[in-house]
């Protein structure tokens, strides 16, 4: 997928975190303390950490859909509460880990309501043909026509990610973007963040495969879940020592010109075994 694929609603802004802290369901466990941390136009960062580490709290507090227990969050040079819900809409996009479909609706109809969102004017016809496109894009436009309430988990997952996409804001921000796909469309997602990033897009995705990490990346920001956290560059964080030292096990990198292998000790867990992964650009 070629640059000129991309269009965005709105100009790229960078993204600032000031000494943001986090705690679970806002008042409870201390997730992330003192998170300062710029993230420019053209970055594709992997949020990364263990279950409970605070990647999604995190997501939503830049989406403006949660408070942080502390810091500032800013888009551009101004704070994010700042931000009239209108003008938010046609900056950040946000996927998120899970949907709710109460209510019959197609597939296109989900994805046009993102097009409307950010293009109040647009005629009836272009947002459908936008939202077809991106179906389309995912190798979903066979469903179009179909109810989103009976897509399986992939199908579902590929129409949400359709949807963040044809809000066409610069911003995107996504929750376990991979979730519930099969190998061909994680492939398939890969180019798509790359060219969004060429367009001049940010994307900012939480992922659990450190595979997925280094394929799609070019920083990184690791959350441990006990307030701290490491921020880099993909080649700086995706290493042995703060990979193991969040996941609490022993993590080994092996590499091969410009693959990384990922490798967790299960012998030195108790476990018994070793399990190995091979990753490349």
């Amino acid at each position: 997928m070629s640059q000129q694929n991309i269009h965005l609603n709105a100009s790229p802004l960078p993204l600032h975190l000031r000494e943001l802290s986090l705690r679970a369901g806002g008042a409870g466990r201390l997730l992330v303390s003192g998170l300062s941390l710029s993230i420019e136009p053209g970055q594709r960062w992997a949020l990364l950490g263990p279950n409970g580490a605070g990647k999604s709290t995190l997501l939503a507090a830049v989406a403006g859909l949660a408070l942080p227990a502390g810091g500032e969050l800013r888009i551009g040079e101004r704070v994010l509460a700042q931000w009239p819900a209108r003008e938010l809409v046609r900056q950040r996009a946000w996927c998120p880990q899970f949907w709710l479909d109460p209510f019959p609706a197609s597939s296109w109809e989900t994805v046009a309501c993102a097009v409307v969102a950010t293009q109040p004017a647009v005629s009836a016809q272009r947002a459908e043909d936008v939202a077809r496109d991106w179906l389309q894009r995912f190798d979903v436009g066979a469903l179009a026509d179909s109810d989103v309430r009976t897509l399986s988990g992939g199908e579902r997952q590929r129409v949400a990610l359709a949807t963040a996409c044809a809000q066409a804001a610069p911003l995107l921000l996504l929750d376990e973007p991979t979730a519930h796909l099969d190998w061909a469309h994680q492939v398939l997602l890969q180019p798509l963040l790359t060219a969004w990033s060429a367009a001049g897009g940010t994307v900012f995705a939480a992922v659990h495969d450190l595979n997925m990490a280094w394929s799609f990346a070019t920083h990184a920001l690791l959350l441990d879940g006990r307030g701290g956290f490491a921020a880099g560059t993909r080649d700086e964080i995706l290493q042995a020592a703060p990979l193991s030292h969040a996941y609490a096990v022993p993590v080994s990198v092996l590499e091969e010109g410009d693959a990384r292998w990922f490798r967790v000790d299960l012998s030195a867990t108790g476990n018994g075994g070793n399990e190995q992964r091979k990753t490349g650009q």
